[in-house]
């Protein structure tokens, strides 16, 4: 619920643009598995090579330094004259990407690789990675993706395997398998 898979989605769009292919699929699969495993950056660099990170972002490799890099860049973005980019539409996979997803992950769950609420987490996933239920190619803004992420994860927070989990991370720092 709080923007990474807007984010993944989005990110997903601009690299399709770019490509000479245009099917956003593929550009998806890489995020949308990094989050479905709850894959982490371990570092800034690592973060940057998972697409985490863009190659634009600012980099502060000692933390005493943070606070004086962020207002130096706040203050350039100031004097600069900067304003946020106007909100933009961008296309989605809609049902026929996430009916792909679904289906690696039905075999996946088949085949005894994933649990049955891992299935349950990472169609949410795919759901909202994909636009839910919309045509391939719709074109929708981060607000509606947002909508649904959030749905995603109120519906999640509630389940009793997810709380599990939760608290197993919690007491342990291991993740617990149910």
């Amino acid at each position: 619920g709080a923007g990474g898979l807007t984010y993944i989605a989005r990110r997903a769009a601009e690299n399709a643009e770019t490509s000479t292919g245009k099917d956003l699929l593929p550009f998806l699969t890489e995020g949308f598995t990094a989050a479905a495993m709850a894959k982490v950056g371990t570092s800034a660099l690592e973060s940057r090579k998972l697409g985490f990170v863009l190659h634009s972002d600012v980099i502060v490799p000692h933390k005493d330094e943070l606070l004086f890099v962020a207002i130096n860049e706040a203050k350039s973005l100031f004097n600069g004259g900067y304003r946020a980019p106007h909100k933009r539409l961008f296309p989605v996979a809609g049902r026929d990407g996430r009916a792909t997803i679904l289906g690696s992950l039905v075999n996946m769950r088949d085949g005894g690789f994933i649990s049955q609420h891992d299935f349950h987490i990472a169609s949410l996933i795919a759901n909202v990675v994909t636009g839910g239920d919309v045509e391939s190619g719709t074109l929708v803004n981060e607000d509606y993706l947002m909508t649904l992420e959030r749905q995603a994860f109120c519906s999640l927070i509630v389940h009793p395997k997810t709380q599990e989990r939760i608290l197993g991370m919690l007491n342990t720092g291991k993740p617990v398998r149910n």
